[in-house]
């Protein structure tokens, strides 16, 4: 869980937090906050165009998958053919997304630093209600990419034990429902915790909304 940041008394008046200059920015200064802007959002846009293809070959390999049964029953050598495919594509987009995910946290901390001297701490002010921020989006795709590599990683090492030794073809039933049932479960568990554990990190810029609500609301009576 992350706490609300309480701060100093100061801290905690939303226009105060604000601190928007009251002095125009040069020039520069504007152009360089507006070319920060527009490469975060490049890069934003970037992160969802790269990861189009990835479901292609994700959708590519589950469809391969799915006709790789005959007679009710797997290939053991396309299964392993199918999982190194999906192993690799997966693996290469759990990369590509770590990769957009430090451009975009890059131009961000460039937003950051020139904002003050422009526009005030905008950039730099979450507002939460009950203080709980919001789930990071690029940060839940990249854990599901993780769990997805795992999955087919799974899916290969099945196919390849089948193979080496074809006697867990002949398990009795009860095992078989067992090791059918169990595995996926523990799979689907781990899944959920480490998909769930995907909360924006924002210690350092997340303030309580009703708190901020109020504190306008009394500098707004006062001047009134």
């Amino acid at each position: 869980m992350t706490d609300v940041v309480t701060g100093t008394l100061a801290e905690t008046n939303y226009l105060n937090r604000l601190a928007v200059p009251k002095k125009e920015a040069s020039s520069s200064m504007k152009a360089a906050l507006e070319r920060a802007h527009e490469l975060r959002k490049f890069e934003i846009e970037n992160y969802w165009r790269r990861s189009t293809y990835v479901w292609g070959l994700q959708l590519v390999a589950f469809t391969a998958l799915a006709l790789s049964v005959k007679d009710r029953e797997f290939s053991g050598p396309i299964v392993i053919v199918v999982a190194t495919l999906g192993i690799v594509s997966t693996f290469a987009a759990v990369l590509t997304s770590k990769g957009s995910r430090f451009w975009q946290k890059n131009w961000e901390s460039h937003v950051d630093l020139l904002e003050g001297e422009v526009e005030g701490k905008i950039h730099m002010t979450v507002l939460a209600g009950r203080g709980q921020p919001s789930f990071s989006v690029s940060r839940v795709n990249e854990r599901f990419l993780e769990m997805l590599l795992v999955g087919w990683t799974l899916i290969f090492v099945a196919a390849a034990i089948v193979i080496a030794d074809p006697r867990w073809m002949s398990l009795s039933p009860r095992v078989a429902r067992l090791w059918q049932i169990g595995l996926p479960f523990v799979f689907l568990v781990a899944a959920v915790f480490r998909i769930y554990d995907t909360r924006s990190k924002l210690t350092d810029r997340l303030y309580d909304l009703d708190t901020m609500k109020r504190t306008v609301s009394e500098t707004t009576a006062r001047t009134d």
